[in-house]
């Protein structure tokens, strides 16, 4: 009976060991909370047994019992990243083939993967409540919670269907570039400067949002006379090199004022879509050739260039379109037992009937922490502690170890009798 006694002490001080042990393997992971083991004796009595000369027979694991204190609160300037000071778990979701589980954690250090979802080292997803533009919640239901997502652009795509030019072009043939006549000797060519008076560059979208180098060429086609009040121009575009045809005649005139005669609009064939360039702007003037506006309706998605995620818990992305959109609410888990949550690894805990179900909030309300963006809560292993536990904990092994020794030594002393 006094070997399996020692039997049972050796097994706690390894059960001890290994509890020390992982703490002091885990004393730089972020979040981390530290674990001790608890001992109860173990003893066996039966109805009819004096319990004043009951002897124990060992010792026996009770629990393992973790210590949620507060760790060190670190700053990162990673705004991502995020500390929960006070009572409090993030929410994640894990992902394993068809099935998705919530758990939580005290580990803030979250980035964004390839699609843009907030998510952990792990992989788990941060939980958040959606919210409107200006960052409003729209929810505090739990079944709403939803994985939250920062989308590296915003806005579709749309290719350029419409274009304007505004431009102040020469009255006189004598400020015509390299343009040799009027009309120009040769038909034009964007080789040949003297098949054209000047050109400008603009800028058009495909049906993707991709930015296209475009070029207008303006060619002077007929100058007023006595006869003929009004001069005329052409425009050939070009993207990328290659000249757009045009679907309605490419001329557009001018009255004797300057005016542009209306309509004054060329509708082109860009890769498929009509594109109409109106030039109802422009005007003829005793002045050098002059770009005042072009513009296009065509979109480029606007790229993301910042997150901000305020004390509330609410996530707002800034786009190069100016616009800062708020992309949800994070919101933190409390529980009525959280010594009751099971430990799944990766700092994740998972709810169980003895914690009690994930009691929801934001953070800075009653009963939930405050969050800190840019900043890691840091283990809250006391390293001096576990080193002090470690050596307790070796003497125990060895004591019970000595004791094993001692048992075996008194039966072999009890086999080797003679009588």
């Amino acid at each position: 009976m006094s070997m399996y006694t020692a039997l049972s002490g050796i097994n706690a001080a390894q059960a001890d060991i290994a509890a020390t042990s992982h703490n002091i393997a885990n004393v730089s992971t972020n979040g981390f909370k530290a674990s001790r083991v608890e001992f109860a004796d173990i003893f066996s009595s039966s109805p009819l047994s004096v319990a004043r000369t009951a002897v124990g027979s060992g010792a026996q694991v009770a629990r393992t019992q973790q210590s949620f204190t507060q760790g060190n609160v670190a700053a990162t300037g990673n705004v991502l990243d995020l500390a929960i000071e006070g009572p409090g778990f993030f929410a994640i979701r894990t992902q394993s083939g068809n099935t998705a589980e919530t758990q939580f954690t005290r580990s803030g250090a979250f980035s964004r993967d390839v699609d843009g979802t907030i998510v952990n080292a792990a992989g788990a997803a941060l939980l958040g409540w959606p919210a409107a533009q200006d960052g409003t919640p729209l929810s505090n239901d739990p079944g709403d919670g939803f994985p939250l997502r920062i989308p590296p652009t915003l806005g579709g795509a749309k290719a350029t269907t419409e274009m304007s030019i505004g431009l102040t072009l020469p009255t006189r043939d004598t400020m015509l570039g390299e343009q040799d006549a009027v009309p120009p000797t040769d038909a034009f060519d964007i080789d040949d400067p003297t098949t054209y008076a000047f050109s400008t560059p603009l800028t058009v979208t495909d049906e993707n949002g991709k930015p296209m180098n475009a070029r207008a060429y303006l060619v002077k086609t007929d100058s007023a006379d006595t006869v003929n009040t009004t001069s005329t121009w052409a425009i050939h575009i070009t993207v990328d090199g290659a000249e757009m045809p045009a679907t309605t005649a490419r001329t557009f005139s001018f009255e004797e004022s300057g005016e542009a005669v209306t309509p004054a609009t060329v509708t082109f064939d860009l890769f498929g879509t009509a594109v109409e360039v109106d030039l109802a702007e422009s005007t003829m003037a005793d002045e050098a050739f002059t770009v005042e506006t072009a513009e296009q309706n065509g979109k480029v998605p606007a790229s993301l260039y910042a997150v901000e995620i305020d004390a509330s818990g609410t996530v707002f992305a800034s786009y190069s379109s100016g616009e800062s959109v708020a992309m949800g609410k994070i919101f933190l888990a409390n529980f009525a037992n959280p010594q009751g949550l099971r430990q799944m690894g990766a700092t994740a805990l998972s709810a169980t009937a003895t914690s009690g179900a994930p009691l929801l909030g934001s953070p800075g309300e009653t009963g939930f922490g405050l969050m800190r963006s840019g900043a890691l809560e840091r283990s809250n292993v006391d390293l001096t502690q576990e080193l002090v536990n470690l050596i307790s904990a070796q003497r125990n092994y060895q004591a019970s170890a000595k004791a094993m020794e001692t048992s075996s030594s008194l039966s072999q002393t009890i086999i080797n009798m003679r009588t």
